[in-house]
């Protein structure tokens, strides 16, 4: 039971799921908020911003509130589009790709939603400025703050490892094939770091993210011939030299990685599939050469 828990998938981010929310709330909420509750000083506004207040007046009516309500679906809409995405990601990662960005994505819509207010005589509230400082600084806070917690929720999982003894251990190797991979986004958004290996599975550690994989559910692990890259699965690896292609039982998409110590790392794993499916003609793998 306890082995089936620590290799079970990682589960939905909720503390990342969380922090989006927080986004898409401020950005529904309080621009309505401020717009229904924000009265101007008239006393303080120039005879031009005093007509151009009016005229907004005129004009606000069914069209601003239309505009409200077109922009709080908008931003619901493209909420539930990210769990659907999220959902359809692969599950074995303590951190999907769509949980990783979507808080920055939502903070700039908030803040273009807030950035909107300013422009308005009526809600000229400051609470932004809209200076590029500004706008850097918000998404580099986003950005520490939503790798901070996907870090935090990686130490978290790795918990349930803290008793596994990791019998082979090798780094990815990095090379001047990196740019050959490059393109397919999974090595940029998750570089991996360490490749690890037990008697119960082998797991892939990143800076931000694990993906454990339990020998159960390994169809197939073999070498991949040099230069040749296949047009689907992920990338897990920072070189095409050394890569080695798992296959799940549960995913035509196969994952593939390049540890420094190919040999070793994949006659380990071979050697604990065969013994685990030994009957099964479904595993195909392959010897190494000596």
């Amino acid at each position: 039971m306890k082995e089936e828990k620590r290799w079970a998938p990682p589960g939905w981010p909720w503390e990342l799921e969380l922090l989006a929310l927080i986004f898409v709330l401020t950005a529904v909420i309080i621009p309505y908020y401020l717009q229904a509750t924000t009265t101007p000083d008239l006393s303080q506004l120039s005879l031009f911003e005093r007509y151009e207040l009016e005229k907004q007046e005129e004009s606000r009516g069914t069209w601003q509130e239309s505009s409200d309500f077109i922009w709080a679906i908008g931003i619901i809409c493209l909420y539930l589009a990210h769990i659907v995405m999220a959902g359809a990601s692969v599950n074995f990662l303590s951190t999907s790709f769509t949980h990783l960005f979507a808080p920055l994505m939502f903070a700039g819509i908030t803040y273009y939603r807030l950035l909107q207010l300013k422009t308005d005589v009526t809600t000229n509230t400051g609470i932004v400025r809209g200076s590029v400082l500004e706008v850097f600084v918000l998404a580099a806070g986003v950005l520490v703050i939503t790798f901070l917690v996907a870090r935090i929720r990686m130490a978290r999982h790795m918990l349930h490892f803290r008793d596994v003894v990791w019998e082979v251990a090798t780094p990815t190797l990095f090379d001047s094939t990196f740019p050959r991979i490059a393109g397919r986004l999974q090595p940029l958004i998750y570089p991996p770091r360490m490749y690890r290996a037990c008697a119960e599975g082998l797991m892939v550690e990143g800076w931000l993210y694990v993906l454990p994989i339990p020998y159960r559910l390994i169809h197939a692990i073999d070498r991949v011939p040099r230069a040749a890259l296949q047009g689907t699965g992920y990338y897990l690896a920072t070189s095409t030299q050394n890569l080695v292609r798992i296959q799940l039982t549960e995913s035509p998409e196969p994952i593939f990685i390049s540890p420094t110590d190919q040999a070793s790392f994949l006659r380990y794993c071979q050697q604990h599939i065969v013994a685990l499916k030994p009957d099964v003609k479904g595993v195909e793998l392959v010897e190494l050469e000596e």
